[in-house]
C-alpha cells in the first residue's frame, strides 16, 4: 500500500456513531501505512463544518470527494489529487456498487477499493431477483472490490439482496471504549440522584432515536404490562434520545400506573454514567437494525441485554448468557424477560458479568481495530 484515502459519504464533523468510526478508520490507516501520517487522506463531500474533531489536531491532508457529483470537473479534479498523492488504496465508508466517479479513481491509480458498512445494504429478493442483481454488480466493475460489514445480518443483505458475492464480503464488529464504558461499583448512586428515582425500582435503560423503527411503542406497551404483571414499587424505564416534544405520543400509550414509571430524559452528555447504575437495558427495535453501538456499549457497561431478534441486532447478545433476544414487537415476552431479571438477582449478576467479559474479549476498540486491519491486509496487501 503506498498512500490511502478515507472516504466518507458524509460531510466532517457529522457527529453520532460518524466520529468514532473516523478515529477508527484514522489508526487503522496508520498502521497499515507503518505509523507514516503523510500517505493518510480524507475525503467527504463537504467540509463546511471544518476539519474533523476526531482527528489528531494538526491533520491537514483533506479532499473534496462528492462521489454523488455527476461534474466532469470534479471527477478530474479527484483523479488529479489521487494521483499527486499516489493513492492506490481506498477506503470509503457506505460506498454503494456504482458511481460515475470510480472510473476516474481507478484510472487514477486506485488497485485496491474497500468498502466498510454500518448499515444493511438492501433488502432481501428471491432467487431471480438476486442473479439479476448480481449480474448488475459484475457488470459495474469500477465499484469496490470488498465490501466490511458490522455484522453479519448487515453481509447477508449484501449478498441475498444485492447481489454480492460472499467471497468478497467480511464482518468486523464494532468495538468501544471499555474503559469509559464500564459497571459502576456496587449500589453507585449516580443515577438514581440525577433522575430522582426511588432506591428501591431497578432501572432499565434505552437510548436512541425515537423513529419508529426504533420500537419505542413497543416498550411503553411493556411497561403496561409490566404494571398489571408486578404489584411492588421496584422498577423504572428511563430512555434518553428524545428531541423536546418527541416523548409525548409515547407517554399517552401508558396507562396511569404504568405513567409513573417511565421518564424520558432528552439528550444528555453523562449516559455512561447513567447507564452503568442500571438494572438491565432494552433494544426494542422492529424495522432493520444494524449492530448498534449502543447495544455494545450497554453490555461494557455490564447491563444484560434485551433485544429483538433482528438480524444484525441480536448478534449483539448471546442468548441466555449476556441478556436475551425477544420476537420483535412482542412486549409481552419482552415484559416478562423484565420482570425476571428483577426477580432473579443472581440470574442478572451472572448476566452482567459474562456481558462485560464478552464486551472486553470481543467488542473492544482494540479487538475492532485488530480485525480491521487483519481484514484490509487480506484485501489489499
Amino acid at each position: 500500500m503506498k498512500s490511502i484515502l478515507i472516504l466518507l459519504h458524509c460531510e466532517s464533523n457529522t457527529g453520532y456513531a460518524i466520529g468514532p468510526l473516523e478515529g477508527t478508520f484514522y489508526r487503522m490507516a496508520l498502521q497499515l501505512c507503518a505509523d507514516d501520517a503523510s500517505r493518510i487522506h480524507f475525503g467527504y463531500p463537504s467540509m463546511a463544518r471544518g476539519p474533523s474533531d476526531t482527528l489528531p489536531a494538526g491533520f491537514g491532508q483533506y479532499v473534496i470527494v462528492d462521489t454523488r457529483s455527476s461534474d466532469p470537473a470534479h471527477w478530474r479534479e479527484v483523479a488529479d489529487y489521487i494521483q499527486r498523492h499516489d493513492i492506490d488504496t481506498v477506503f470509503g465508508f457506505d460506498q454503494p456498487v456504482s458511481r460515475p466517479i470510480y472510473r476516474h479513481l481507478r484510472q487514477a491509480g486506485v488497485r485496491h477499493f474497500i468498502a466498510y458498512w454500518g448499515a444493511p445494504m438492501s433488502s432481501v429478493f428471491g432467487p431471480f431477483k438476486r442473479l439479476l442483481k448480481r449480474i448488475d454488480v459484475t457488470l459495474r466493475r469500477h465499484g469496490p472490490d470488498h465490501y466490511i460489514f458490522e455484522s453479519q445480518g448487515m453481509a447477508d443483505t449484501a449478498v441475498l439482496g444485492r447481489g454480492i458475492r460472499r467471497a468478497r464480503t467480511s464482518v468486523v464488529y464494532l468495538g468501544v471504549d471499555t474503559g469509559k464504558f464500564q459497571p459502576a461499583p456496587a449500589d453507585a448512586p449516580y443515577v438514581y440522584e440525577q433522575l430522582k428515582i426511588p432506591a428501591q425500582r431497578k432501572i432499565f435503560f434505552y437510548a436512541g432515536h425515537m423513529e419508529a423503527r426504533k420500537g419505542v411503542a413497543v416498550i411503553m406497551r411493556a411497561a403496561n404490562r409490566l404494571a398489571e404483571l408486578r404489584r411492588e414499587d421496584d422498577w423504572q424505564i428511563v430512555l434518553f434520545g428524545n428531541q423536546p416534544g418527541e416523548q409525548t405520543g409515547f407517554l399517552e400509550m401508558l396507562t396511569p400506573a404504568a405513567r409513573t414509571h417511565v421518564q424520558f430524559g432528552g439528550y444528555r452528555r453523562d449516559l455512561p454514567l447513567i447507564q452503568r447504575g442500571c438494572h438491565a437495558a432494552v433494544i426494542a427495535s422492529t424495522g432493520w437494525d444494524s449492530f448498534p453501538r449502543s447495544g455494545v456499549e450497554m453490555q461494557a457497561s455490564g447491563l444484560p441485554l434485551l433485544a429483538s431478534g433482528l438480524p444484525g441486532l441480536r448478534e449483539s447478545v448471546d442468548h441466555g448468557k449476556t441478556g436475551f433476544v425477544f420476537e420483535p414487537g412482542n412486549d409481552g415476552e419482552l415484559a416478562t424477560l423484565m420482570s425476571r431479571l428483577i426477580d432473579e438477582p443472581g440470574l442478572r449478576a451472572q448476566l452482567s458479568q459474562q456481558a462485560r467479559t464478552r464486551a472486553l474479549e470481543k467488542f473492544s476498540l482494540a479487538a475492532q481495530h485488530a480485525n480491521l486491519v487483519a481484514a484490509v491486509k487480506a484485501i489489499a496487501g
